[in-house]
């Protein structure tokens, strides 16, 4: 399926939209990761239900990882 996905830094304000495929619709609450030193956390996710060149518009921020990681598993951070 196709999604519109726009991503953005909160401290920088712009949404860089990008359309991609994927196999599902993320859900809110989710981590994107479109390049291996980016993490974005899905704020909002719009099902199209209406003729469009898309499934879904999917709005998501940069997130510190790290800092995700360690307060999800309690201090522990994962390296690959």
């Amino acid at each position: 399926m196709k999604l519109r996905v726009h991503f953005r830094d909160r401290h920088a304000g712009r949404w860089e939209t990008h359309d991609v495929e994927a196999s599902q619709i993320p859900t809110v609450g989710e981590y994107l990761a479109p390049a291996p030193v980016k993490v974005f956390r899905v704020v909002m996710t719009l099902h199209v239900l209406f003729r469009a060149d898309y499934d879904a518009e999917v709005f998501a921020e940069l997130v510190d990882f790290e800092r995700v990681q360690r307060d999800s598993l309690g201090g522990v951070v994962w390296k690959a």
